[in-house]
């Protein structure tokens, strides 16, 4: 395709709601991720607080926003109406930012980022089917890899915002909180007033039951695909640990804490709209290997990192693979799971993430506390090889229509 014919492309084959989630995704991703960057380097740097308490913190309040998400989900399959219970996440992760702000002590810091991985956790599950009920099916990779696309644009864009702000103002983190509460009022408004339900509101509704049952019905392709994710998503230790080994260990100012941001989150956005449109046209496996290659890369580069060019290259990287994966498990989790179901698929494929992410970020703080963030990084490598022979061990079955 042309350079002449891709914004025509884009107009004809991708929905108006598809565009409006992807807008609302970027606002509250600007928001969101100034609180995911900064809170990490403010709980070491204000507050004094040791980076293995770091690590669980964050693990905890994504173990929460993941457990939130297979609830959501499976009401969104069971109540048929997706677009609300984004909206209920959208509030509750605008609330976060000025408790963000007013935040003296650990304890109200954990509260507000558990309110904001709460909001981000009921959003999730029903925006991915909301995506998939609304993209036309020849057309549904690019659907995905546009939104993420997008709400990655925002992260980027988030963390210019963090860096300007942090400058001008002296690092001054609750500045930085306030003002974050802006984007994410918009992002509210955008998802009510321009996001669009594809049911016919003036059909019944008919409610699902919601049955154990359903979790066998999710069928053994998408099984084989959670054992994948619960190996890959172990070797992604969460990136605020750039940023403290960037800070701690290689001189870096904190207020150019947001450059590893605006670095992987640029990287994410130009990797994922061409990964979702290469998933229409060819084996989404061994795009996912590519994924899984470029993570161990990254963990390499920023384990044997010397300085920081090394640290913004394995950043790099680290976005690429995100824009990769994150997409692909997407596609796939919506090609494997029967319409009905795909709510409570995507919750399921969220809690997988979350236990994995619990014990990456657990790991990578007990490790980083005692030997260092470069070896958490290369333990990060040696998961990357493990969760490579697993896809490996079921390539065959997972590639079966």
């Amino acid at each position: 395709m042309n350079k002449s014919e891709f914004l025509p492309f884009l107009r004809q084959s991708i929905p108006g709601t598809i565009w409006a989630i992807g807008l609302s995704s970027l606002l509250i991703n600007l928001a969101t991720s100034v609180i995911q960057s900064g809170s990490a380097v403010y709980l070491k740097a204000v507050l004094g607080i040791a980076v293995s308490t770091i690590g669980v913190i964050e693990a905890v309040v994504e173990c929460i926003a993941n457990t939130v998400k297979i609830f959501s989900g499976i009401i969104s399959d069971y109540l048929r109406r997706r677009k609300w219970l984004m909206v209920f996440g959208f509030i509750l992760l605008t609330i976060s930012k000025p408790l963000m702000a007013i935040s003296k002590n650990v304890s109200s810091i954990v509260l507000a980022r558990t309110i904001d991985r709460i909001g981000n956790g009921v959003q999730a599950s029903p925006r991915d089917a909301l995506i998939s009920d609304a993209a036309p099916k020849e057309t549904k990779g690019a659907c995905y890899g546009l939104r993420q696309s997008l709400a990655v644009i925002g992260s980027t864009l988030g963390g210019v915002f963090g860096m300007a702000v942090m400058k001008l103002s002296g690092d001054n983190f609750q500045l930085l909180f306030i003002l974050a509460t802006i984007p994410a009022i918009l992002a509210v408004v955008i998802l009510i007033f321009f996001v669009k339900e594809t049911l016919n509101h003036k059909q019944k509704v008919d409610r699902r039951k919601i049955r154990i049952h359903d979790m066998k019905a999710l069928g053994k392709r998408f099984w084989l695909l959670m054992l994948v994710v619960s190996i890959f998503m172990t070797a992604r230790f969460g990136e605020f640990f750039m940023s403290l080994h960037a800070c701690e260990n290689l001189g870096m100012e904190k207020a150019y804490l947001f450059v590893i941001t605006i670095i992987f989150n640029l990287f994410t956005t130009l990797s994922a709209f061409p990964t979702g449109k290469l998933s229409d046209r060819m084996n989404k496996i061994n795009l996912l290997f590519i994924g899984i290659a470029v993570l161990f890369i990254s963990d390499i580069c920023i384990g044997c990192a010397h300085n920081l060019i090394w640290i913004w290259v394995g950043a790099a990287l680290w976005g690429i693979q995100r824009g990769i994966s994150e997409g692909i498990f997407s596609i796939l989790i919506s090609d494997y799971v029967p319409k009905d179901l795909r709510g409570t698929g995507f919750g399921v494929y969220y809690i997988i993430v979350s236990a994995s992410v619990f014990c990456a970020n657990t790991i990578a703080g007990g490790i980083s506390q005692h030997y260092g963030e470069s070896v958490a990084y290369l333990a990060g490598a040696v998961i990357c090889i493990i969760a490579v022979a697993i896809l490996l061990i079921f390539r065959r079955a997972l590639s079966q229509s």
